[in-house]
């Protein structure tokens, strides 16, 4: 299929069996507003987070299972074809949960849930992953959920849904040295997280609370500073509810959590300090949306609603809020998303 100039790439993970297509690439047609399969993969249970690189050369997955696996895929542009590439197994990707690399792309980062641990592979040029030159394993009870990059510095935050903590690292010739641990409300599960650099602030959805927490920092990143506790429902709902995902517009200005169970997206702006103000929870056109991404211009949401097998495509429009529009992709069990 002949992309056009405007289209974008979307990366699919997905729960599934290894006979299934559990990785996809998709088109969307921005004119159309329509999403097109280009490619998929079998061969991997469960890839529920992928991670791509900048040229779109390598796409990395883990198995999502207890005795888990991290797999790099090549990327043959302009057919999108997923070529299968090396494999890394053992203790050290064990139930993992999320995957991502570091900015410079010299290392890549496993977040293990089940295993309650953090691994950090080397990466060859060639974009194959090599040794392991660092694990952290926590205290009993730990489920780290999420590991993200403080832009243009070498420093880290990671969260810990299952001990409520945030650790606070600096990466250091591939090994991660602890800067501090941060006690977060009791209960509250904090799951993934984003970073305002212009305003120094780290935006953590919790799982269990329906909260956004705002953390600030400084330039010696030797702390953080709880600064805002915001709900992400504005009303009772009467049913549980389980925050899930978090990304910024930067260019708009908003920021968007996805909530589990009132299925919905929460949409709030971001004021001149770097704190929020609830705007509005819109319909996630579906059940469960684990994962969701905005398109690099800004322009698009698209939600993948594991429960209901379905990712939703969304215009955002110049108040910032995700407008549904028709388009309803099926596909099983989508749990993540990456686009460009």
């Amino acid at each position: 299929m002949l992309l056009q100039e405007d289209d974008y790439i979307v990366y699919v993970g997905t729960y599934g069996s290894e006979q299934d297509n559990t990785i996809r690439v998709l088109r969307l047609d921005p004119i159309a507003r329509s999403l097109k399969q280009l490619e998929g993969v079998q061969g991997i249970e469960n890839p529920s987070y992928l991670t791509v690189n900048q040229s779109q050369e390598a796409l990395y997955a883990i198995s999502e299972v207890k005795e888990g696996k991290v797999t790099l895929y090549e990327i043959d542009k302009p057919t999108y074809h997923l070529q299968e590439g090396n494999s890394q197994r053992g203790e050290a990707v064990e139930g993992p949960c999320y995957i991502t690399l570091d900015e410079a792309e010299d290392y890549l980062f496993i977040v293990n849930y089940g295993g309650g641990s953090l691994s950090v592979y080397e990466l060859a040029s060639d974009h194959t992953i090599g040794q392991l030159l660092d694990q952290q394993t926590y205290s009993v009870g730990s489920r780290p959920h999420t590991i993200v990059q403080i832009p243009g510095t070498s420093n880290f935050v990671v969260t810990d849904l299952g001990l409520d903590r945030i650790y606070l690292y600096k990466l250091i010739n591939g090994k991660l040295m602890i800067i501090n641990e941060i006690a977060t409300t009791p209960g509250s599960g904090p799951r993934h997280a984003a970073v305002l650099a212009d305003h120094k602030k780290v935006y953590i959805v919790n799982e269990f609370n329906s909260q956004l927490s705002v953390y600030s920092y400084d330039s010696s990143f030797s702390s953080m500073e709880l600064v805002q506790k915001i709900n992400t429902i504005d009303k009772p709902i009467g049913l549980k509810n389980y925050g899930a995902d978090v990304h910024i517009a930067y260019g708009k200005s908003f920021l968007y959590t996805s909530n589990r169970g009132h299925d919905s997206i929460s949409v709030f702006q971001i004021d001149e300090e770097g704190l929020l103000i609830y705007v509005d929870n819109v319909s996630s056109e579906g059940n469960w949306p684990r994962n969701f991404v905005i398109t690099p211009d800004e322009k698009f949401l698209l939600i993948a609603n594991e429960r209901t097998n379905s990712i939703v495509l969304m215009e955002i429009g110049a108040d910032g809020l995700p407008i549904y529009s028709g388009e309803k992709y099926t596909i099983p069990a989508p749990v993540c998303l990456k686009t460009f």
